[in-house]
C-alpha cells in the first residue's frame, strides 16, 4: 500500500496531513505496534536517538520505529533504497512533528481530560474487537507474541495512545477548529471523491419506507381533567402561592421539570410545534399563557425575557391519562389504517397521521424494531407492513404500519451520497492545517534525522 494512503489511515494522524492526501474512511487493524521503549534496536545499552524536539519534548527514533512498524502492518512495503526510505522517514516524522504540537498544547488546558474509566472502556472495545477479528484469545495472544508484545502491553500501549488522540480531538472541538468558516468548492470536493474513488466504502442495501406512528389518544373526559388541572395550576402561579419554577418540578408532565420547566433560549423557527411557538412570540415579558393545546396535553408557558429574535421560556405540560379504553381503541384504529393503505387510499390524510420517510439498511431497521425487519425482509414496493407494536418508554402502547417504497441495492458510492462527509472532513482538516501552521511558527523544533539514521 502507498506510505500515503497508510498515514492517512492512521487514526493519529488522519487529520494533521495536508489536505490533498487525506483520506477518512480507512480502517486499518493498528494492533501490532512495538510495546513502549520497544524498537528495531535490540541492544539496551543503546542510548534512544533524539529525531526531533518540539519545544520542550522530544521524539524518540523508537517512536517513528512504532509507526513505520504500524504502516507494514497495513501492507506498505519498507524501500529497499536508502534515500527513498529517509524521505518516508521524513514525512512520517512531519506528522509526529504535527501530532505533538497539537498534544502540548492541549495538556496545557487543564480543563481538558481523559478519565481512566474512559481509556478502560475504549482499550477493552479495542481487545474485543481483535479477539472477534483473529478467532479467539489464543490466536490474538500468538499473534502480539510474534511482535514480542503481550496483551498486558498490548493494553497499556493503546491506552496511551487514545489518550493522546482523545485530547487532540477535544483541543480542536474546543477550540473551535471545525472548519465552520471554510469554503469547500464543488470541484475540491470531486476531486477529493475522484482521487479516492477506490476507497470508499461499498453501500449497504437499503429499504425506502413510509412510517407511520399510531399513538393512544385521550378521550374526552381525560382531556377535560387535564385542562381543569392547567387551568388550576395557572391560578396558582399568578396569585404567587407558588413560582412557576417550583410548580413546574412539582407538576409537570414534561421532560424539563427537573429544571423547573427551563427550555432556555427559543426561536420561531419550526423546532417546535406551531401552536406552542405561536404563543411564545406572542406573549410580553413576564406573561404566563393561557393553558395551550397541542398533540402532547396542555402547557403553560412563561416567557422570561426577549433578546432579538430569541425568547427565554420556562414550561408546564399537563398530559392526559391514557386509560384502557384508549388503548384498545388505538389498536383498532392502527387495523384499519393498515387496511386503507393497502387500499391505496390515503389512511394518513383521512386519519390526520403524517410519515416519517426513511432509507435504511435491514440492520438499522433491525436496531428500531426487529419485528419491523423481519416482516420487511421479503417485501416489495408498495406492501404494507403492519400493524407492528413498538418497544421503548415513548412507544408504549403505539403501533407501526409502513409503506415500502423502493428496495435499494447496495454498490459503490457515488459522489452524492458522500458530499456532504467529504466537505465537513475537508473544512475540518482546512482549519487544522491552518491552527498547525500557526504553532510551528510559535514553536522551536529541530528536526534531527539525517542519512546516518537509516539502519
Amino acid at each position: 500500500m502507498n506510505l500515503l494512503k497508510q498515514l492517512q489511515c492512521h487514526p493519529s494522524l488522519g487529520h494533521l496531513l495536508p489536505t490533498t492526501t487525506i483520506f477518512f474512511f480507512c480502517s486499518i487493524m493498528v494492533f501490532v505496534l512495538p510495546a513502549s521503549g520497544q524498537s528495531r534496536i535490540q541492544d539496551d545499552n543503546v542510548v534512544e536517538r533524539v529525531v526531533a524536539l518540539v519545544g520542550d519534548s522530544v521524539i524518540l527514533m523508537t517512536e517513528l520505529d512504532e509507526y513505520l512498524v504500524t504502516l507494514e502492518a497495513g501492507g506498505w512495503a519498507r524501500p529497499d533504497d536508502p534515500e527513498e526510505f529517509l524521505t518516508v522517514k521524513t514525512q512520517v516524522l512531519d506528522q509526529l512533528v504535527n501530532q505533538q504540537l497539537i498534544l502540548l498544547e492541549a495538556i496545557k488546558d487543564t480543563l481538558l481530560t481523559v478519565s481512566d474509566e474512559e481509556l478502560e472502556d475504549r482499550v477493552q472495545q479495542e481487545v474485543e474487537g481483535q479477539i472477534r477479528q483473529f478467532g479467539t484469545t489464543k490466536q490474538f495472544q500468538d499473534a502480539l507474541a510474534e511482535q514480542n508484545m503481550t496483551v498486558s502491553q498490548f493494553r497499556e500501549q493503546r491506552k496511551n495512545m487514545i489518550r493522546r488522540d482523545l485530547l487532540q480531538e477535544r483541543y480542536f472541538a474546543k477550540t473551535g477548529n471545525a472548519g465552520n468558516g471554510v469554503t469547500i468548492t464543488e470541484d475540491e470536493a470531486r476531486a477529493f471523491f475522484e482521487e479516492n474513488r477506490a476507497q470508499f466504502p461499498q453501500l449497504p442495501a437499503t429499504i425506502l419506507f413510509e412510517n407511520f406512528i399510531l399513538s393512544p389518544e385521550p378521550n374526552e373526559i381525560s382531556k377535560a381533567e387535564a385542562l381543569a388541572e392547567a387551568e388550576r395550576l395557572l391560578q396558582m402561579a399568578i396569585s404567587g402561592e407558588q413560582t412557576f419554577a417550583e410548580l413546574a418540578t412539582r407538576f409537570s408532565d414534561g421532560p424539563s421539570a427537573q429544571s423547573g420547566g427551563e427550555l432556555g433560549w427559543i426561536r420561531h423557527d419550526g423546532s417546535m410545534v406551531s401552536q406552542f411557538e405561536d404563543e411564545v412570540f406572542s406573549l410580553s415579558p413576564g406573561r404566563i399563557s393561557s393553558p395551550i393545546e397541542t398533540e402532547f396535553g396542555y402547557h403553560l408557558i412563561l416567557l422570561e425575557r426577549v433578546r432579538g429574535g430569541e425568547r427565554r421560556v420556562r414550561h408546564l405540560l399537563v398530559e392526559p391519562e391514557i386509560v384502557d379504553m384508549d388503548i384498545e381503541a388505538n389498536v383498532i384504529r392502527s387495523r384499519s389504517f393498515a387496511e386503507q393503505l393497502a387500499s391505496e387510499e390515503r389512511a394518513d390524510e383521512n386519519l390526520g397521521v403524517k410519515p416519517d420517510t426513511l432509507d435504511l439498511a435491514l440492520g438499522q431497521i433491525a436496531e428500531i424494531s426487529p419485528e419491523y425487519a423481519a416482516a420487511m425482509v421479503s417485501s416489495q414496493p408498495g406492501d404494507i407492513v403492519g400493524p407492528i407494536q413498538l418497544a421503548g418508554p415513548s412507544m408504549e402502547n403505539s403501533w407501526g404500519v409502513a409503506k415500502v417504497i423502493e428496495m435499494k441495492r447496495g454498490g459503490t458510492s457515488e459522489f452524492e451520497d458522500v458530499r456532504e462527509m467529504i466537505e465537513d472532513r475537508l473544512r475540518s482538516i482546512r482549519s487544522a492545517e491552518d491552527l498547525i501552521e500557526e504553532l510551528r511558527t510559535q514553536t522551536f523544533i529541530d528536526i534531527r534525522l539525517t542519512p546516518k539514521e537509516i539502519p
